[in-house]
């Protein structure tokens, strides 16, 4: 009993002093702290803006590269002979939904390619979603657009 009571005062005591000798100005709390508003060190805003655009860049190439697949895809079934509508319409979807994933930033960042890209790749995915589309247009547009997007592709990957 004797131990818990002297443990106790011990540690009341303890409180006490340290409460004593502790300091509110908040200017010495400040001299710790580093600032708020500090700036980075030389370079490494710069690497990471380097690190950023590399990103953008391959998700940018996946993304073209997912694109050209679709319209391969449509280019095959056209020199197979197969005039499914129902296919060619499912396919024609399929390059609009991955050109979507990537248009805006294509129109953004390169406006002249993506016009150039446009041209042929609108009237490709219109045709395409006709009741009957004309194998012999859609064709002539995929050779078209597919060309656009693999010089588009090169040009990127060069970058």
């Amino acid at each position: 009993m004797k131990k818990i009571t002297l443990f106790t005062f011990v540690l009341i005591g303890g409180m006490l002093l340290g409460g004593c000798g502790a300091s509110d100005n908040a200017e010495e709390v400040k001299e710790v702290t580093p600032a708020e508003d500090s700036q980075p060190a030389a370079g490494d805003g710069k690497k990471e803006k380097e690190s950023s655009n590399v990103e953008e860049n391959q998700n940018l190439s996946s993304g073209i590269e997912k694109t050209i697949s679709s319209v391969e895809d449509l280019a095959i079934t056209l020199k197979s002979g197969a005039d499914d509508a129902t296919k060619l319409n499912e396919q024609g979807m399929m390059i609009e939904e991955k050109w979507d994933e990537i248009e805006k930033e294509i129109e953004e960042k390169y406006p002249e390619d993506y016009k150039n890209i446009e041209e042929s790749l609108y009237p490709l995915i219109e045709e395409s979603k006709k009741e009957t589309p004309d194998s012999a247009n859609l064709k002539t547009l995929a050779d078209d657009t597919n060309n656009k997007l693999n010089e588009f592709h090169e040009k990127i990957k060069n970058e």
